[in-house]
């Protein structure tokens, strides 16, 4: 009994430990404290009033100057060397610390992309159409990719040729009939398609976003080889002259 019961206990803190771990940590900005062992180290002193810097100093330092003005030091960026310290009071770090968790919140939700699935059928009213098609639109715009299922019916066999014909005229007819509406979305590629159903997928924005970003990052990057390259052939002329 008291193996199993360790047993149990062991798996119940290995699952919280493994849940604490995978959530994604949001960094703020926080207090910065001074102490024997980091008081000699030294960072970039900021005035949260006006953003000017103060100047380059140890912490110990800082903290002086902090008790003299009776504010805090806060902790802005510790990538730069040596780290960003802003001297603030204990409110406005509140609410920086609140705004910043809310934006970084938000960031990681819209990593996140749900499908918002919209079935239409080639009978359907029109005023029913613009309807769902209004909420297509709302619900790309907070970041989903839409999935539009167009319905046609049983599917037929390919011996029908008379069939297999209309419905092929009935297809072309909704899509031309929904053209004008998806040309309002950026991309729209088919999916699949058969002679029950048609798929169109609209990308979520942010996908379209992160692919354009990365293309331009490339573009420069090719662009900074191109103007090196052209410097070194310059140079290498200019010694065989």
């Amino acid at each position: 009994m008291l193996r199993r019961f360790l047993t149990n206990q062991l798996i119940i803190s290995t699952r919280f430990v493994s849940q604490y771990y995978s959530k994604k940590k949001i960094l703020v900005p926080s207090r910065l404290g001074v102490t024997p062992g980091n008081q000699h180290l030294e960072v970039n002193l900021f005035d949260d009033e006006n953003k000017q810097l103060l100047g380059r100093m140890s912490l110990i330092e800082a903290q002086k100057l902090a008790k003299y003005r009776d504010l805090i030091l806060v902790l802005f960026d510790e990538s730069h060397d040596p780290p960003d310290v802003r001297l603030m009071t204990g409110k406005n770090l509140a609410q920086i610390r609140d705004e910043t968790r809310v934006n970084k919140k938000r960031e990681l939700s819209n990593d996140k992309i749900t499908d918002f699935i919209l079935r239409l059928r080639p009978n359907i009213a029109e005023k029913d159409l613009l309807t769902k098609l209004a909420q297509a639109k709302n619900a790309y715009s907070k970041g989903c990719s839409i999935r539009f299922s167009l319905d046609f019916g049983r599917a037929i066999d390919e011996k029908e040729t008379e069939k297999l014909t209309e419905r092929a005229d009935e297809q072309k007819e909704f899509l031309a009939r929904l053209k004008p509406y998806l040309e309002e979305f950026p991309k729209v590629h088919t999916n699949s398609k058969s002679t029950r159903s048609i798929i169109l997928i609209v990308p979520s924005k942010f996908l379209i976003e992160k692919s354009t970003k990365k293309q331009e990052e490339k573009n420069e990057e090719s662009e900074s080889i191109d103007d090196k390259s052209s410097i070194s052939s310059q140079h290498n002329h200019k010694k065989s002259i």
